[in-house]
């Protein structure tokens, strides 16, 4: 944002040098990147930050200046002498959009004279980088570097049927810009039209066919407020930026409009010598609310860590155009100015008492007191699973929480629910909340592919979104994706679990989500009564060349179970015994009800139990199947006999009998 300062100085008095200026404006955080002489004035070069709208004008910059210090803002004068003829009688101005055009103004004036503007005008243009066009171009644009808003000036002959309608795009129309720029509008612009086409892009800019020429005698004056976003959309869409879009982007103060207008009608009277219109159309949608907070003064001098009198606090706030509603010992209850937009909370109150203040007058050392958190045992397994899977070489990936509609994306886990729907969504393609890790993770894999990466080792640890009644119920996962068999995975998270300190048994149970695994196998992971997570081998239709493997579990439910105490245990000094079984059991047996039956025997001295096989041959009955595991055997005290483990053994056979069916197997 380029200022002059002669220009600034006009409305508020102040005796600091252009250099001393820069250096009270950079002090309360408008930073003051150059300051350059131009012909008999100076050009100050301003970085504004995108929350102070406020100050993309010179009003706005004499707020800040009036502020610092301590005088009033002078406000051009706005009154004129207006005609007989109203406005209805020329044209008639529809809001179709109301939304995104919450206000619109309009005036008209006639039997102008289009010539060079005033030398002072000029001059004041050509200080900020300008280039002086007409009078009433120049007017428009230095009521915008005045006030921060923007206007546009049509060509009221030009403008068909004499009609204004506010309204979006419609298929197949096209606008030539004052730039030059053809551009093809689609559905979702907002557009001011005629009676028969589009004659501006709202909030971007006018068109050819109706901007103010040599031959122009009457104009229609726009000011208007168009939402942010939509600007914002447009503008990159057709690659078409200006000093309005800019402004608009950022968002322009509701009750500035009229006055904005005015002046602008003003200054065409004075130089052009036009009547204007004896009423003006002003279409509001809605109700604008202004905002109201109160400020604890207890609280400003515990964030500051100094004490400031809470006269100076309201001195301040005054001075920064700030309505005190109300005002005691422990109290002050402010109204938001409108052009302050970004000022909603009691702490935004306390910065800008503090950036006028003076950051360097509140001392170095102060009561606050800084304490270190210690992490929470969620943060802890975190970590440690991060870690974990660092250490085996797999590459930590993070992916969007807002996916697209595609059926792969509607994939859910961990809810029979349907996917959580973004209401405004900030592009229409994607507009809902995940509800799986593993979707991304697969186009992660799949962009590696297509740039020459074939084998990839990825997790990501974030959180999905499940339907809740009121809002969103969040749930932190962890998702793998490798180029391994389930098996290994398997073995991977299996030693996850032991590196956690959990000792609870997990129960594979079979599972079938035929867009994400392989048939007959995947399986879901049974803690307890709940899945902790789901673990397969990729699907062949995700296109995959090599044997591919999918995980996804629970994180949650694995930091309430984990244990990070340790305890030290003796090293066995007496000698193991192991024994190899066989057992023939019927197909829908699961080893995880073997191994149950097993560790619930309670025999002696049982220290593992290890799976290692399972067989169906010519020598395996139909509808029966082999399963092969070792028995570990141990005692802390002695050496065990033959005799101790036979009768363990025993037992055990007997209990897999007795519950399963299950038969030894013979050589």
């Amino acid at each position: 944002m380029k200022i002059s300062y002669h220009w600034l100085k006009e409305y508020v008095a102040f005796h600091l040098s252009p250099q001393e200026l820069a250096e009270r404006l950079t002090d309360v955080g408008l930073v003051v990147a150059d300051v350059k002489p131009v012909e008999d004035d100076f050009c100050l070069d301003i970085e504004v930050t995108s929350n102070r709208p406020d100050c993309l004008g010179v009003i706005g910059i004499a707020r800040e200046v009036a502020a610092i210090v301590g005088g009033n803002v002078h406000f051009p004068e706005t009154n004129y002498v207006l005609a007989d003829a109203g406005i209805s009688q020329t044209i008639a101005v529809t809001v179709d959009e109301p939304i995104l055009c919450p206000r619109y103004t309009a005036r008209v004036i006639r039997q102008i004279t289009i010539a060079p503007s005033p030398e002072w005008m000029q001059k004041r243009l050509r200080c900020i980088g300008l280039r002086p066009v007409n009078n009433i171009v120049d007017i428009t644009n230095y009521v915008m570097m005045e006030t921060g808003q923007p206007l546009h000036a049509f060509d009221l002959d030009k403008i068909t049927e004499q009609k204004i309608v506010v309204r979006k795009a419609r298929s197949g129309e096209e606008i030539v810009a004052l730039n030059g720029a053809r551009r093809a509008l689609f559905h979702n612009m907002l557009v001011i039209a005629d009676g028969k086409k589009p004659v501006a892009i709202a909030g971007v800019m006018g068109g050819k066919e109706t901007e103010v020429s040599e031959t122009t005698r009457n104009i229609l004056l726009e000011c208007a407020q168009f939402e942010p976003r939509q600007v914002r959309r447009t503008s990159r869409e057709l690659g078409i930026v200006s000093d309005s879009s800019y402004r608009f982007e950022r968002g322009t103060d509701y009750e500035c409009l009229d006055r904005a207008s005015q002046r602008a009608a003003r200054l065409i009277k004075d130089c052009s010598g036009g009547e204007i219109a004896s009423d003006a159309l002003d279409i509001k949608s809605g109700r604008h609310e202004t905002k109201k907070i109160t400020l604890r003064v207890k609280r400003l001098h515990t964030v500051l860590g100094t004490e400031i009198k809470r006269d100076l606090a309201i001195d301040i706030l005054n001075k920064l155009s700030f309505t005190i509603l109300n005002d005691n010992e422990d109290f002050i209850a402010v109204e938001v100015p409108g052009f302050r937009s970004d000022v909603y909370r009691e702490i935004d109150l306390i910065e800008e008492i503090a950036r006028i203040y003076g950051y360097n007058k509140i001392p170095v050392k102060t009561s606050i007191s800084v304490r270190g958190n210690t992490k929470s045992k969620y943060e802890v397994v975190e970590d440690s699973v991060r870690q974990f899977f660092i250490g085996l070489g797999f590459y930590e990936v993070k992916t969007f929480s807002i996916v697209d509609t595609a059926p792969l994306q509607s994939v859910n886990l961990w809810s029979d629910r349907v996917g959580v729907e973004i209401a405004n969504p900030l592009r229409l393609e994607e507009s809902r909340l995940r509800t799986s890790l593993l979707p991304s993770l697969i186009g992660v894999k799949g962009h590696n592919l297509n740039h020459g990466t074939e084998h990839v080792r990825i997790f990501e640890i974030a959180k999905v979104y499940l339907a809740g009644d009121k809002l969103p119920q969040e749930k932190n996962c962890l998702s793998l994706l490798a180029d391994a068999d389930f098996l290994t995975i398997k073995g991977v998270f299996e030693s996850l679990t032991r590196h956690l300190g959990i000792v609870l048994s997990c129960e594979w149970l079979p599972f079938i989500e035929p867009r994400l695994f392989r048939n007959e196998r995947a399986a879901r992971i049974q803690m307890g009564s709940a899945p902790v997570g789901y673990l397969g081998e990729a699907s062949q239709e995700l296109g995959f060349k090599a044997v591919s493997c999918l995980a996804e579990i629970d994180l949650d439910l694995l930091g309430e179970k984990a244990n990070f105490a340790r305890k030290y245990q003796d090293l066995p000094q007496y000698p193991a015994v192991f024994r190899d079984l066989a057992l023939l059991v019927n197909e829908e047996v699961t080893w995880s009800s073997l191994e149950r039956c097993i560790m619930n025997t309670g025999v002696d001295f049982l220290k593992e139990l290890k799976f290692f096989d399972v067989y169906r041959g010519k020598q395996i009955p139909a509808g029966k199947k082999s399963v092969a595991f070792s028995l570990c055997f141990q005692a802390k005290d002695r050496t065990l006999t033959g005799e101790e483990v036979d009768h363990a053994q025993q037992i055990i056979v007997a209990a897999l009998s007795g519950t399963v069916g299950a038969e030894l197997r013979k050589a």
